[in-house]
């Protein structure tokens, strides 16, 4: 706390941070794969698909706009009772959801769901508090929060299921110890450098701060909330695929594997992650040439990575999954290129988001979320039902062609009308 880290050893450990967090998911896919039979691969697939979807509530996407919150226009207290009213949205409203798809929900299936639901939670309390070290110039620490709770959470899943054999007492103690890993790290270091009053954080005050945070966020929650449901779209169609038996047991864990290099693509985003805060800054006092100046590079960087990583797929990428996974994947090939692709563009289009955040626009890409969520939910079965995982991909992909224009045609027209 009293020495301040070089803007080199923040940038690295946000970047071993973000990398943990990127990788994490990948080698639970990995081990599960590896440990368990194709259907409880399926279930845990499906069941973390659900945690991406319902984490967003918790989050409410709050982050961006805290870490953007340069002037601390709300106090950290309004932001803590924020994430007690969304986490709680988050957990009560599971069940209802779960009713409602009905895809012929084991006991155990419910239960897997359940526990990833618990850590995610630890999750959005977590995601808070980076928030605070982001927003206070210390993502340093919170790429250290995130390298060692990821690493020990891959060695609790790989010995629980070597010990235990059992997927939900692994998941229960895997939830158990990401929760009490936020309470004793992530708030141990937040108490170094602000106080939280409980009393406080259920004032009147700060109830009405927490009602200002979610109105301003309500739309960022719509937007996330609709994307995910555009991830999910594709993986929930091949449950139910799988349920009327157009797709055999395994289709779940396989697109989830092919899915992975997108997560690896926002890689793109959470890098440049400490220059958000820095852009603005530079908005604030309105260094308009430099912030565009700023801009520019880190969309060029980020579409030249992109073709790279597209090309390189093609040419190697469902080998080195096939190695990785222990599976024969090399039938994807093209749906793996298609994926990859669609990351490209699901990063460049975060990227137009984020600056609009900066500028206090991003209202305007309500229309853009509405439009790629209908394309997404009119031809998503139907293409899953008629090429399987090929369909799942093109699907994909389509919603992203959409995304990233609708953003760019925004962002235009936003800074045609600032000239």
């Amino acid at each position: 706390m009293n020495n301040t880290p070089s803007q080199k050893s923040i940038y690295i450990w946000n970047l071993l941070g973000n990398f943990a967090a990127a990788a994490v998911s990948v080698l639970y896919l990995l081990i599960v794969s590896r440990m368990q039979t194709s259907e409880v691969a399926d279930q845990f697939s499906l069941a973390t698909s659900i945690g991406n979807l319902w984490i967003i509530i918790g989050q409410f996407q709050v982050r961006n706009y805290q870490a953007t919150d340069v002037k601390s226009s709300h106090p950290f207290s309004a932001y803590f009772y924020t994430r007690l009213l969304t986490v709680t949205m988050m957990v009560i409203s599971l069940f209802p959801y779960l009713w409602t798809i009905n895809y012929d929900f084991t006991n155990n299936s419910v239960m897997i769901i359940t526990w990833i639901i618990v850590y995610r939670v630890a999750d959005a309390f977590s995601d808070l508090f980076q928030g605070y070290f982001q927003q206070h110039g210390r993502l340093d620490i919170a790429g250290k929060a995130m390298v060692y709770r990821y690493a020990l959470s891959v060695l609790i899943l790989l010995f629980g299921l070597l010990l235990s054999h059992s997927m939900v007492l692994t998941l229960l103690a895997l939830a158990l110890f990401n929760l009490f890993f936020v309470f004793s790290y992530d708030y141990a270091h937040f108490k170094l450098f602000d106080k939280l009053s409980f009393r406080n954080s259920f004032s009147r005050n700060t109830i009405d701060e927490s009602f200002k945070i979610i109105r301003v966020c309500f739309s960022l929650f719509i937007y996330g909330f609709l994307l995910t449901l555009v991830f999910n779209e594709a993986k929930l169609s091949i449950s139910g695929a799988y349920a009327k038996g157009i797709v055999e047991a395994g289709a779940q864990r396989d697109y989830n594997i092919l899915f992975m290099p997108v997560f690896f693509m926002s890689l793109c985003i959470l890098v440049v992650r400490p220059l958000i805060t820095q852009m603005a800054e530079l908005w604030q006092r309105k260094k308009f040439q430099v912030f565009y100046k700023m801009f520019l590079k880190i969309l060029l960087l980020t579409l030249s990575i992109g073709i790279v990583i597209t090309f390189l797929t093609y040419l190697i990428g469902v080998n080195v999954l096939s190695l990785i996974f222990g599976l024969d994947l090399l039938k994807y090939k093209l749906e793996l290129t298609i994926l990859v692709l669609s990351g490209v563009l699901y990063s460049f289009s975060i990227i137009l988001e984020n600056i609009l955040i900066i500028m206090r626009k991003h209202y305007y890409l309500l229309s853009v979320y509405i439009l790629m969520f209908i394309v997404t939910k009119m031809i998503t079965t139907e293409l899953v039902n008629k090429y399987q995982i090929m369909g799942a991909s093109i699907s994909f992909c389509i919603a992203m062609i959409v995304y990233a224009i609708g953003s760019l045609t925004i962002f235009s027209i936003i800074k045609f009308r600032r000239k």
